[in-house]
Formats: structure tokens, sequence, C-alpha cells
């Protein structure tokens, strides 16, 4: 009570000198009190929670004053805070339910009422753990959710260690824009068991938090849920360049092209990846889908290179990339050489055959003759004979 005439006498004195032209000393001190009934509150969407609170005590002394309420929040393992500052009642956000969640809140007066210095009150304080059930150990392992070519999401998981036979996990899942939480409909199965979901289309899903909840069920004994949060851009995996195209100027000066990746994914929001492959592998980015590169050496009679792609920066926070393209590879003019190489010995060995082949004839056409002649003569010794 004490506390609460402290502010209105101080109140009085101020607004009494200030319509008389005077102002509060330096050593006169202004107090306002901490917001009441602060508090987390758990809706049921899977750790998108509300942080709600009341105005403080004797509020009503600061009529002409800007209140504002600086709050403070973290899951409990985070060494940094979440802060901001804002007039309302009440804030909303994202956490991670596998952990705890603290926040703290208090009372900011704007300076042109408290003679340009800064007055706040003293932190409320709160903390929300969810309930839980169920050893570490039959909580679900290795999540994976891939969005795919920004159209389709699919997750993944493995059962937890030691669980009973009869256990079976199930998937649901909330982003703002949906009236209620929702359940996978189409399971991945394995030996009757889901390990994973693929997920219907989802409308107005992207840069938004996306929070799952995959939590189990077993007759022996209780399964620990697993709670996982994230946004849908940044686990985009597309589709690698279906077309790539190699011109060679010179055996050194080298256009690269390649075909946009298919899919509803904006051109603007593509990085590339460029695999080249010479005598040794070296890779760059660009977000061109095209490139020119200049070879310092000759030496190598190949060159291959194939494109990977990945959102980017101005797109998304983070990103998977997609699987190789095929390679596609210039054999430079090695083969004229090689065909130099085959055509000299072939080219002796034809001629030593032609003049072998022709040295046979004139040896047949020889002994042609040779045999006529002996013919011949046999025939006029005959006809003397005779």
């Amino acid at each position: 009570m004490a506390f609460i005439c402290l502010d209105i006498e101080c109140l009085y004195i101020f607004l009494l000198c200030t319509a008389f032209g005077y102002t509060l000393p330096s050593n006169m001190e202004i107090k306002v009190n901490p917001p009441q009934d602060f508090e987390i509150v758990d809706p049921g969407y899977l750790g998108y929670l509300y942080l709600q609170w009341q105005p403080p005590l004797a509020v009503d002394n600061f009529k002409e004053c800007t209140i504002e309420y600086e709050l403070k929040y973290r899951n409990t393992d985070s060494e940094s805070w979440k802060t901001i500052v804002t007039k309302n009642l009440h804030y909303k956000d994202g956490f991670d339910l596998n952990k705890g969640v603290e926040a703290k809140i208090h009372t900011l007066l704007s300076r042109h009422c408290t003679n340009g210095s800064e007055v706040q009150s003293s932190f409320s304080e709160a903390t929300y753990w969810k309930p839980e059930q169920g050893s570490l150990e039959t909580k679900i392992q290795d999540m994976d959710c891939v969005y795919y070519n920004w159209q389709y999401l699919l997750c993944s998981w493995k059962p937890g260690i030691g669980v009973q036979f009869d256990t079976n996990y199930n998937l649901f899942y909330w982003y703002e824009g949906l009236d209620n939480v929702l359940q996978c409909v189409d399971y991945i199965k394995e030996n009757g068991k889901n390990i994973g979901c693929k997920f219907p289309n989802l409308e107005s899903s992207d840069y938004k938090d996306f929070f799952i909840c995959v939590n189990g069920s077993s007759e022996s004994k209780p399964v620990r849920s697993s709670y996982f949060i994230f946004q849908l851009q940044n686990i985009v995996k597309p589709l690698p360049p279906d077309y790539l195209s190699l011109t060679v100027k010179n055996s050194f000066d080298i256009d690269l092209k390649w075909s946009i990746p298919k899919g509803p994914i904006p051109s603007r929001c593509f990085i590339y990846e460029i695999l080249f492959t010479e005598d040794n592998s070296w890779m760059t980015n660009t977000v061109e889908n095209e490139m020119h590169i200049t070879r310092m050496l000759n030496e190598s009679q190949e060159f291959c290179f194939s494109v990977r792609s990945k959102v980017n920066i101005y797109c998304s926070d983070d990103g998977i990339w997609s699987e190789w393209s095929d390679e596609q590879c210039w054999e430079g003019d090695g083969w004229k050489e090689n065909l130099t190489f085959f055509m000299i010995p072939f080219g002796i060995v034809s001629l030593f055959v032609l003049l072998l082949t022709c040295l046979l004839l004139h040896k047949q056409k020889t002994l042609r003759k040779s045999i006529f002649h002996m013919k011949k003569e046999v025939f006029s010794h005959q006809e003397t004979l005779c």
C-alpha cells in the first residue's frame, strides 16, 4: 500500500511541477510496477505458445505516459534470449516442447513523462514444461523431413530403442492457417508399423513455423512424444537440371549452360554447384544457369561437368542439395592424335602387304612365263623328231 501511495505522490509532484514550469529534481525517483498475472499458455498447437499478462498495478497513475512491455523468452537450453518490445498484453511464438520454456517481462515508461530518464519495473517470470511420459529411449530416432521440389513433404523416422513389439507411432502437425491439429492420413509402413508420413498438399504453409509431434502407443508401457519445429522453405530439395550443354572454342574457352530445374521453384531462387572433372576435380558456385570458363592448360583431352541445385539465401535460410545431374563431357582433339597413332602403323602394314602382293604376283607372272617357254620348247622338239 505504501508503494502505491509513493507512486501517486511522485506523479502528483511531477504534474504540479510541470504545470508551473518546473522540472523534477534529478534525485526524484519514479517507480512503476511489473505486469500482473504473467503466464505461458499451451493452446494445444504442438509448440505454438501464448505468453500473456495484465497491466501493472496503479497503471491509471500514468495515463499520460506510453506504457510498453519488454518481453524476453527462450527454450531452457538456449544461451540467448529473444527480446521484443510491445504495447500489447500478449505475444505468440513457437517453441521446442522437447525442452522447457522460460520467459520474463517488465514494464517500461516512455522518457517524455519521466524527465528523460528510463524507468522500468522489476521482472515478472514464468516457465512452462510439457508433461512427459515414457522413458527417453522410447522416442523415435533419426527424424528426417524433406520438402521435395517445394511440392510435397515426406518425413521418416526409426522406432525407439528397445520398444515393445506392439508399439506404433502417430504423427500430428499444425501451422498457422489450420483450424485444428491434423493427423497424418498416408503413413509409410514397414512390417505393419508406421515409419514415416507422406503429407497432402500443404496450402499457404511456407515462411511460417511448421509444428510436428510424433507420439506412440503401447499396451506395455508409455511412449515419449517427440516435437519438431521448422519452416518448409528451409528443407526444400529441388530437382537437378535435366539438360546440359558444353561449347568449346580453341580447346581453351568453354561455355557451359544448363536448364532450370522443373517445378514451381522460381528461377531466381536457385544456386548451382558445378563439378568439373579434368585431370582432377574441382567445384564452384553460381546463381546463373550458365558459365564461361577458360582453361589454363590444354593437357587433358577430356573435360566433363555436372550440376546440382539448391534454394538460395534469397528464398530460404537453408536447403538441401539436389542429386547431381548426368555428366556432360567434351573429348577434345585427342581422337585426331589417336587416329594418327593408329593410321601410321596401319599404313606401313598395308604398304608392306601391297609390296608383298606385288612381289608375289610378279614372281607368279615370271613363273608362268618360264613354264610357257618350257612347254613351247618341248613342243618344238617333238615336231623336229617327227
